[in-house]
């Protein structure tokens, strides 16, 4: 009896010091940093469907040449993110950043539409090889009590690049010699990121020696392995939040354009700020109130946003429209991220992090694709009412199959 006593105390001593473990530490700062600049490259992007246009291509191939680098990097999830373990995560990164850098450079000559596509097809790869190599390493370092909140310190992150890149790019383009200049200058970046790689490649593999469960990640895993009913709902719902996020970010400038929206590029800035604020303010707050009510309202804020966006397109009413989507939006993905590492195995968590990646990439090609056929065949406002309508139809979906039920 005694023994048992000990080592329920040893139990209870253990979970007191994993949730008192630091979330922000500085190997966790330099793997946001490092995302951070990947991002920036990936942000300025956001006029690109404009330029194409601009440069001969019709709305729809532009949109799959938009599409086509999310296409290259979901093909890569699919088939290859099961290969990145902690071993190889350094090496697949520093090949990814020099792959983008690379790519950025190739835009300067590529203006024909095989040539665009194959250099998105190789920016894609490249990204892939960069972020998911980044997730695995954030699966490391993180605190297995404190998810919620690490997901939504990274986010944080994450977004910062959508909220400083488009109006930063509109006040810098007329420096350079064209607009495409902006998608070679903005890998530079990449070059100190570069630097930090070996650093966290060490911090990786001490905790690793220092983890028991980490040794088991190291093995490649099968989808059917890691793969069931609440991880499916997961997916489809984190689908289709990045098929709305990217159809907005990529549209929107057309939307713009035609509705004559003066500083268009403040609307991302109003937009991401408030998701930031959110996650930053309340970040500890996403592993203490239940996902289903944060998922499901956030979806619900988004159709309203959509809807507000289609009935109501006078000027006064962008940045109102713009909050909203902040507030929708915001509170969506550190709960389904947090989730999802929560009903996985932990031999499972990095690859079932990575098949997230996967569903963003899915949303990433999708939306654009799927938005810019939408808006030449029915228009801004049916596009608009149609996204609104799938929002709520997510919402609803996740309540009737809440993925809580599968809690490991």
């Amino acid at each position: 009896m005694e023994g048992r006593h000990h080592e329920n105390l040893n139990k209870d001593e253990l979970s007191l010091e994993l949730k008192n473990e630091p979330v922000v530490t500085p190997a966790f700062l330099t793997l946001c940093a490092m995302v951070f600049l990947a991002l920036c490259n990936n942000t300025v992007f956001y006029n690109f469907h404009l330029y194409l246009v601009d440069i001969g291509f019709t709305g729809k191939q532009a949109g799959l040449l938009v599409g086509m680098y999310s296409l290259a990097a979901m093909t890569m999830y699919a088939l290859f993110s099961q290969r990145i373990t902690r071993k190889n995560a350094a090496i697949c990164m520093s090949s990814g950043m020099i792959m983008v850098m690379g790519c950025g450079f190739l835009y300067l000559i590529a203006t024909s539409f095989s040539s665009l596509l194959a250099v998105r097809i190789a920016n894609g790869i490249g990204g892939f090889l960069l972020m998911a190599s980044a997730t695995v390493l954030l699966v490391a370092i993180i605190p297995p009590q404190r998810t919620g909140q690490a997901f939504s310190l990274y986010s944080v992150f994450l977004l910062l690049p959508y909220a400083a890149m488009p109006p930063l790019s509109g006040a810098i383009v007329h420096l350079l010699p064209s607009p495409v200049w902006l998608y070679p200058v903005s890998t530079l970046g990449l070059l100190p990121a570069l630097l930090c790689v070996p650093y966290l490649r060490k911090k990786a593999q001490r905790n690793q020696e220092a983890g028991s469960d980490a040794k088991r990640t190291e093995h490649p895993v099968s989808f059917r392995q890691a793969v069931h009913g609440g991880v499916l709902v997961l997916l489809t719902v984190n689908f289709v939040y990045f098929l709305s996020f990217s159809g907005m970010f990529f549209l929107f400038k057309g939307l713009a354009v035609k509705r004559a929206y003066t500083d268009a590029g403040l609307f991302f800035t109003v937009e991401m700020m408030v998701m930031i604020g959110i996650r930053l303010v309340v970040g500890r707050l996403f592993d203490r109130i239940s996902s289903v009510v944060l998922v499901s309202g956030a979806f619900v804020i988004t159709a309203v946003a959509f809807w507000v966006l289609q009935s109501q397109p006078e000027q006064r009413w962008l940045l109102v429209t713009a909050a909203l989507f902040g507030l929708g939006m915001g509170f969506a993905v550190p709960p389904l991220n947090s989730m999802m590492y929560r009903i996985s195995a932990p031999e499972h968590r990095g690859f079932n992090v990575n098949m997230m990646m996967l569903t963003v990439h899915l949303g990433t090609f999708f939306g654009p694709f799927l938005g810019a056929w939408a808006i030449e065949t029915l228009g801004y406002d049916s596009f608009l009412h149609i996204a609104s309508v799938v929002m709520v139809s997510t919402a609803v979906f996740y309540l009737l199959l809440n993925p809580r039920r599968y809690l490991q």
